[in-house]
């Protein structure tokens, strides 16, 4: 019983503000990254923490060309940003999941890994001018899995972005 109050709780936060929505540069060219929080609102440290993005919809159709990928922890060298980390009591880490510049007909970029020995079998690009739900799941040695879905979709050339928690 003790040892259940103690163990770790994943939380998941999203708004339509910065931290979450930050403009920044990549290769030069400026972005929107769209990211989610997590936080630990256990006692114990939550040990090897990765998100991945697990499916994906398309204009409310599930795309099963899509496979699971791992997302990239934001603030850390890109060397170590799939690397699993540890999050103590009440520390706070973003996680990317996608990217888009600013131009109205610019699509939605997947952030997963992008070296030259990496192929994930699919597209990681889409499309503006759709509606996509892209789920995601946080996973953890010692914490239950938390997932949630982002909705994206630009309105009147601009991004918008609506995140529901799932569980």
């Amino acid at each position: 019983m003790f040892s259940r109050r103690r163990q770790p709780r994943l939380r998941i936060s999203f708004e339509q503000a910065q931290p979450w929505c930050r403009q920044v540069r990549k290769n030069g060219d400026a972005v929107l990254w769209v990211r989610v929080a997590v936080e630990n609102g256990g006692v114990d440290p939550a040990r090897g923490c990765i998100g991945r993005l697990t499916s994906l919809a398309t204009e409310d159709a599930a795309r099963l060309d899509i496979d699971p990928v791992q997302l990239r922890w934001a603030g850390v060298p890109r060397s170590r940003s799939f690397e699993p980390i540890d999050l103590r009591r009440g520390q706070r880490e973003f996680l990317d999941v996608v990217f888009r510049p600013p131009d109205a007909t610019a699509d939605w970029g997947i952030d997963t890994f992008d070296g030259g020995d990496f192929d994930p079998g699919f597209a990681t690009q889409l499309r503006a001018d759709q509606v996509h739900v892209v789920q995601v799941a946080l996973f953890a040695d010692n914490a239950d899995t938390v997932g949630f879905g982002l909705r994206l979709e630009v309105v009147e050339d601009q991004p918008k972005v609506t995140c529901r928690v799932l569980n």
